[in-house]
């Protein structure tokens, strides 16, 4: 989807803005109108006790104001936000549509880089990763930092395989307890309201992956909607989890029946290894790319391929597939 969604990408950065701006300015003209309620009522309140036999209607005159600051506050909260999201919902599944003619298109600019990759040419490529990580309302985080990081060096190993560095480009923690443990992988979950929550929220690059971490899944240890530029991995998956669920967006759809392999949905062993085929789709998709998919301050680009160079003597800790895998 390269040059279409590199078309495409522009707007949606824009149209993503001014909802959020709309959003923003309702909220807080909303807060503004209501202080002024709440002042206009204390000040009521205070007034009735100077106007004697006639305080009565005084303080009918400030139930009557309490009211409309319980209307109004009802009309924001309610009316207009459930307005904004069902503009939000609508224009993301526009967006969706839209990013799944841009994948028509760009097949023609993307099977000579097929082709290429068959014929084994494989420069050094880069796929960018945003990770956020769903915390419930106290800021708890659906997994520590620590199990993160050694997911994501875990798929990096894999993915260099390819000839291709995973950079990590930015990690934060969201505070969503909704989505911790309450999201799917069946069809149906592009329907329901945290499938256009994640793609709102997904990295401002559409060529970034944005790797959402929750605390559980619904049957499946990670989930990838084709079409999207995100994907969902619990706490009890690891890196191999990670690049199953990116293949899935590269167009690796179906899994495989042997158990060493990264798009196995087999239990038994290691889910770590990569065929020429698999990488070359990984690699021609349009989250891989040879410029540096974002600005790591006072990290250099040797420095970084240094690194990874390191953690491929790593052993890891891989978790048991099989039964809980992807239902997509």
């Amino acid at each position: 989807m390269k040059i279409c969604i590199a078309i495409l990408e522009p707007f949606i950065i824009i149209i993503r803005t001014i909802i959020a701006v709309v959003r923003h300015i309702v909220k807080t003209v909303c807060e503004w109108v209501s202080s002024i309620i709440t002042v206009i009522v204390e000040v009521c309140k205070k007034a009735c006790g100077w106007l004697g036999p006639f305080s009565f209607l005084c303080k009918w005159f400030c139930k009557l104001i309490e009211v409309v600051k319980t209307v109004w506050e009802w009309i924001c909260t309610e009316v207009i936000e459930t307005i904004i999201n069902w503009v939000e919902i609508f224009i993301e599944y526009v967006i969706y549509i839209l990013k799944w003619i841009c994948w028509i298109i760009d097949w023609i600019t993307r099977l000579p880089g097929l082709i290429l990759c068959k014929l084994g040419i494989r420069p050094r490529k880069y796929l960018g990763v945003c990770v956020k990580i769903l915390a419930d309302e106290a800021g708890t985080p659906a997994i520590s930092l620590k199990n993160v990081n050694e997911m994501m060096m875990d798929a990096a190993a894999i993915l260099r395989k390819c000839n291709i560095s995973l950079v990590v480009c930015n990690t934060e923690v969201i505070i969503k307890p909704e989505y911790l443990d309450s999201t799917t992988c069946k069809f149906s979950g592009m329907f329901r309201r945290f499938f256009t929550w994640f793609s709102t929220n997904s990295c401002s690059s559409c060529s970034n992956v944005t790797v959402y971490f929750v605390t559980d899944i619904q049957n499946a240890s990670g989930c990838a909607y084709p079409g999207t530029n995100w994907v969902t991995v619990d706490a009890g998956g690891d890196g191999t989890v990670v690049v199953q669920e990116i293949g899935h967006l590269a167009d690796l759809w179906s899994h495989t029946s042997d158990p060493n392999n990264v798009m196995t949905d087999q239990s038994g062993g290691t889910h770590d290894q990569i065929t020429e085929s698999q990488c070359c789709m990984i690699r021609t998709s349009r989250f891989v790319n040879f410029t540096w998919p974002c600005a790591l301050s006072g990290i250099r680009i040797a420095t970084y391929e240094a690194m990874l160079d390191k953690i491929i003597v790593k052993s890891f800790d891989r978790k048991e597939r099989g039964g809980n895998s992807l239902k997509l």
